[in-house]
């Protein structure tokens, strides 16, 4: 067994920005033993067994898919069923603690065993999981997971991977097992904080945290929370937890209202461990948060026992004071407001693939270095495109001022099996994900994909429709898209469209673009149903191809191929002048795409983040225009 120094550790970076413990965790990246079980015996040869290791043929890098380069396998044939195995100490100061396993993501299913024991499963490619294991825990310890990934199932929700051996056209390489960090933490076994939910006011100037504290008996804890700017104090306070769960005198007078206060406040709304509480932020020390001026606030938690002073749990994490809306104006083409002014997004389609780790970026610097190419095009914010991205990437989309929809890879057969696929997942991904304050909008369908038929079919517009008042119950403070590019609802925040055709069939004025959306094929509404003045955004425009090294066999672009350099700038110019144009009434587009993917060469980068044309000579332009 190799000791946690001698390894080299990928993606080293604490993984969960916005509930972060900074000094009692250990990462699980690196170097494990690793098989392919294509005949399906390692259930019942029992590999998850101590003794076992024989089974284990090759070696992996955690967190990159065994598809990937990086991961030291780099195969892509198919390979439904795999395991993962992984030997780890406990270090002497974290011993008689509480110890959790973490997984950032796996794609698809998995069943998790600690020394030769289950220890618990997760199913669902795009979102993390956390299993208490302190009643596992050995001296020495020997953790397996065993990963299936069915490479042809089109109920999953899968996005971009593709079900067929050779790529080809919109579609990339599969991404199966292990994609982001495996992480260990040692927490106090009396009281840990175990979710933390912000949300801003601005109208108010205030923020309300809503805490699940996982523990029993409060009477001498105290929560301490503290709120900073640049390292400046903001807010300071020390709330006793012993008033969590005990229930207020009734004031009712009347018998029935007063039963039905009873029935419904006291024994379904008060929680013993989950409460809310706001902070006023004073109106001087305000500092919102908006594009290309990304305020964050600092936050501290922390959970302390007021007598002996002993600190059970204390998390670090950040909140930004911004707010997303829609005017109320009466207008027919309404708009959208961040921070009460009007929002022109110049967004770009990001896809969330790197060239050697495939779904996981090698670095936090490669994060970092392809959201700053948004800024040095001249765009303000982005579509993360059929995959639920990696916290740390929303994280920087955070610190570096740049919006974000937030979307989900779909499935492609509708069934009762996908819906709940989809549903489980996505609510997941924004109870994850809420706290970003680069989110805007959530996207949970795209181009109808996974609801083929709906035209067709009323109860697949139902669905759609469903997840708009899913999504909202869960999440009211942002938009909601329900099908982005065509077959919207009545229920939908946003008209998007999607437009790879020559700009003169695009629409002249508001008039001609509200009559189009009737004969568009596909038709932009479902029937009965019809456009009732929400904003419009082009939410996919451009795709030109361009083959910048001359180095792509099978090259494919929506709107043509291009071989020139200086052609290619005029083309991408040319269609933004005429959105520019259009800005009354379109109030964002979202260009196809930053970078290249594979055979599909849309891109203003390569693959390899090389730009086609330098970024500011468009940036230039683009300043000039729109507001």
């Amino acid at each position: 067994m190799k000791n946690f120094g001698e390894n080299y550790i990928p993606r080293p970076e604490y993984p969960r920005p916005q509930l972060e413990r900074k000094d009692n965790w250990i990462n699980l990246n690196g170097d494990w033993d690793f098989a392919f079980d294509d005949t399906n015996r390692g259930l019942i040869e029992r590999w998850y067994l101590k003794e076992s290791s024989n089974n284990f043929d090759k070696k992996i890098i955690v967190p990159f898919c065994f598809q990937s380069k990086l991961s030291g396998i780099e195969d892509t044939s198919f390979h439904d069923v795999f395991w993962y195995r992984r030997e780890f100490n406990i270090p002497k100061q974290f011993e008689n603690k509480k110890i959790v396993l973490n997984f950032g993501a796996v794609d698809y299913n998995c069943i998790i065993y600690l020394n030769g024991a289950y220890v618990g499963s997760h199913e669902g490619g795009y979102i993390g999981f956390s299993l208490d294991i302190t009643n596992s825990i050995e001296e020495y310890n020997i953790l397996v997971v065993r990963v299936e990934d069915p490479s042809q199932d089109l109920e999953i929700p899968r996005g971009k991977q593709f079900w067929k051996s050779e790529l080809e056209s919109i579609f990339y390489p599969r991404v199966s097992g292990i994609w982001q960090t495996v992480w260990l933490e040692f927490l106090s076994p009396e009281f840990q904080i175990d979710e933390l939910k912000i949300t801003p006011n601005i109208d108010k100037s205030k923020v309300m945290f809503e805490i699940n504290i996982n523990g029993i008996g409060f009477s001498e804890v105290y929560l301490f929370i503290d709120i900073s700017f640049d390292n400046r104090t903001i807010a300071q306070d020390n709330i006793n937890l012993d008033f969590i769960g005990k229930i207020g005198q009734r004031k009712n007078k009347k018998v029935f209202k007063e039963r039905i206060e009873m029935f419904h406040k006291e024994m379904f709304y008060e929680n013993p461990t989950r409460f809310k509480f706001k902070v006023t932020i004073p109106d001087n020390l305000l500092f919102l948060w908006n594009v290309g001026n990304p305020n964050l606030y600092d936050l501290s938690l922390k959970i302390q026992n007021e007598k002996t002073g002993e600190i059970y749990d204390e998390i670090s994490s950040y909140f930004g004071m911004r707010n997303i809306s829609i005017s109320d104006n009466g207008n027919i083409n309404q708009q959208i407001l961040l921070n009460g002014k009007p929002l022109y997004q110049k967004l770009f389609l990001v896809q969330g693939y790197w060239p050697k780790g495939l779904y996981t970026a090698p670095s936090d610097d490669h994060i970092k270095k392809d959201i700053q190419y948004v800024i040095d095009f001249g765009f303000n914010g982005l579509r993360t495109h059929q995959k639920a991205f990696d916290a740390r990437f929303l994280y920087w989309c955070d610190k570096m001022g740049v919006l974000v929809w937030g979307e989900i890879g779909n499935a492609y057969r509708f069934s009762v099996k996908s819906q709940l696929r989809l549903i489980n997942e996505f609510v997941a991904v924004i109870e994850r994900d809420y706290n970003h304050p680069s989110i805007i909008a959530w996207v949970p369908l795209n181009e109808g994909w996974g609801v083929s038929g709906a035209k067709k079919d009323p109860k697949r517009g139902y669905y759609t429709s469903s997840l708009y008042f899913l999504i909202k119950s869960i999440d009211s403070t942002r938009l909601i898209i329900d099908d982005d590019g065509w077959w919207h609802t009545e229920n939908n925040d946003v008209c998007t469209r999607h437009f790879y055709s020559t700009t003169n069939l695009l629409p002249a004025t508001l008039e001609e673009e509200i009559r189009s959306h009737k004969t568009s094929e596909p038709r932009l509404y479902l029937k009965p149903y019809e456009y009732k003045g929400e904003p419009i955004i082009y939410s996919e425009i451009g795709g030109f191809g361009y083959d910048f090294k001359k180095d792509i066999e099978k090259k494919w672009g929506y709107g043509g191929l291009i071989e020139d350099s200086e052609e290619f700038f005029e083309k991408v110019l040319n269609l933004l002048k005429e959105f520019n144009e259009r800005k009354e009434w379109i109030q964002g587009f979202c260009y196809t795409e930053l970078y290249d993917q594979f055979q599909e060469i849309n891109g203003l980068l390569t693959f390899n983040r090389e730009p086609k044309f330098p970024p500011q000579k468009l940036k230039e332009k683009l300043d000039a225009m729109f507001y």
